[in-house]
């Protein structure tokens, strides 16, 4: 044996209006679902180019660091040589040849830093 059972409901126009209008809303939210959200691409290129800035960024340092460094064992020598010189006017003088030396080197250095540091730096 078989029942069967109809339910008529005379529909709500306001009801109607409502789900339209929810349905209108979810077909705007999709077709516009490639816009919103970056393609892989996209996010590809981004992590690239930030992968770049911090190498250059990571390569700027190290020079400064090995600039920094190499400073640091040139005032060490100098200690050294200074000691070793005692009042000996030749090896005060070659001494003196020497902090000339680096004096000329230093500002060379200062100068490839400043020059990296402004290249490197955005603008604001």
């Amino acid at each position: 044996m078989d029942i069967h059972v109809y339910l008529h409901v005379k529909p709500d126009p306001e009801v109607i209006a409502l789900l339209n209008d929810g349905l209108n809303r979810l077909d705007l939210i999709l077709s516009n679902q490639e816009s919103m959200m970056p393609t892989l691409d996209e996010l590809q290129a981004k992590a690239d180019a930030t992968l770049a800035n911090v190498t250059a960024e990571t390569d700027l340092d190290n020079a400064i660091a090995k600039i920094v460094t190499d400073q640091n064992n040139t005032i060490i020598d100098l200690k050294a040589q200074l000691v070793a010189a005692g009042t000996d006017p030749v090896k005060l003088a070659a001494l003196e040849a020497t902090l000339d030396n680096i004096l000329t080197v230093n500002t060379s250095n200062t100068k490839i830093v400043s020059d990296a540091i402004t290249a490197n730096t955005p603008a604001a």
